[in-house]
Parts: C-alpha cells; structure tokens; sequence
C-alpha cells in the first residue's frame, strides 16, 4: 500500500512538470500528422528531442499518453467556460464563451476526429469523449438557469435545448470553415442567434 501511495505520488509530481507539457505537446503534433497508428513512442520522442527511456518516465504506452492528450482537450473546452467569471452579463458571457469554445474547435479539431476514432474501440477514450461533448454544455445550461432564476435570460426553449444547439452547432460549424474570415463571420451569426435563444432583451436580429 505504501508503494501504491508513493507511486501515484510520483506520476503527479511527474504530470506538473516542463518535461511532462513536452511531451503531451509533441505527442499532439504527432497524433495529428501520422494519426493513431503511426504515433510510436519513437516518433513521439524523436518529435520532443527527449530519449526513449525519459518517455516511459512520465507515460507507460502510447494509450496513455493518447489518453492524456485527450485529457487535455477536454479540459480546454472546460476552460472555455470560465468567462462566466469576469463577463458582466450574460449578452458578455455569451459572446466570450463563443469565441473561446469556438477557438477550441479550431485548435483541436482533427484530434477531435481522432478521439471519436479511438472511442469506437478503447472504453477509456470513450468516456473522455463524452466528457467532451457532455460536460461544457452541461456547465452552459447550468449556468442558464443560475440566469433563469435571477430574471436575466427569458430563454425560447429550455435551457439545455440552448446549451445543446450553440454547442453542438458551433463544432460542426467551425470544423467546416476554412479560413479564418468565415469562421469569425460564423461566431457572429452564432452569438446573434443564442442571444435570441436565451431571450436576452439586447439581442438583434440578424439580416442577410
């Protein structure tokens, strides 16, 4: 029990540190550029200029350093509903959460193909991608109804309905934007649109 303690001891005191963000980075890189299969700890070393034995320091397989990439991702989709704590409204939460989780999606988009790949076989990766979709628009329609019951929002339809639609509108609207310019136009539409859905008394109407 005392080696079981101290070892998990050592893989946190392993995942905080430069070596560990690395690596992760590295591993992204490669993931992305040679997908699941072609992601040997070899490339994946060679990628952050670190020896083999240093790599299995921090992760025991490729599975688990896939797994902490995909960690990552979801955390980053989480963070980007942390405006909540410095918007002055919820017309500002709004557009702050859209264009943070709007620039998750293009920051992480094809590892979100390869997650959606890998959970078809690995239960692990899986629940990560359920925590994925899941958990930020959970955290939105959360913080909805917060508004609802303060009599700020008056929403068209319930508020898991709004969290649901700009979420899972905003990934495959991002992803299927190429440049920039449609992207940004994209967010704009999209901010117009949840600031209807959540009946907020600023919110225009949006003409062609």
């Amino acid at each position: 029990m005392v080696q079981a303690n101290w070892a998990v001891r050592d893989a946190r005191e392993r995942s905080d540190t430069p070596r560990h963000v690395e690596l992760l980075d590295a591993a992204a890189r490669v993931f992305v550029a040679r997908g699941y299969a072609g992601a040997t700890a070899a490339a994946i070393t060679a990628e952050a200029g670190v020896s083999r034995p240093t790599f299995y320091v921090y992760f025991a397989s490729r599975e688990e350093i896939f797994a902490a990439v995909a960690a990552r991702v979801r955390d980053d989709f989480l963070a980007a509903q942390e405006p909540e704590r410095v918007a002055d409204s919820p017309a500002d939460m709004l557009a702050l959460t859209v264009r943070a989780f709007a620039a998750a999606v293009h920051r992480h988009g094809p590892l979100l193909t390869l997650i959606e790949q890998r959970a078809q076989v690995d239960p692990g990766i899986a629940a990560l991608a359920g925590e994925i979709s899941e958990r930020p628009i959970r955290r939105f329609a959360k913080y909805l109804d917060r508004q609802l019951e303060a009599g700020l929002v008056s929403p068209r339809v319930p508020n898991r309905v709004v969290a649901e639609t700009i979420g899972h509108t905003l990934v495959r609207g991002i992803l299927s934007r190429a440049t920039r310019q449609a992207r940004r136009e994209f967010e704009d539409h999209m901010i117009v649109l949840g600031a209807q859905l959540m009946g907020l008394p600023e919110a225009v109407q949006y003409r062609s």
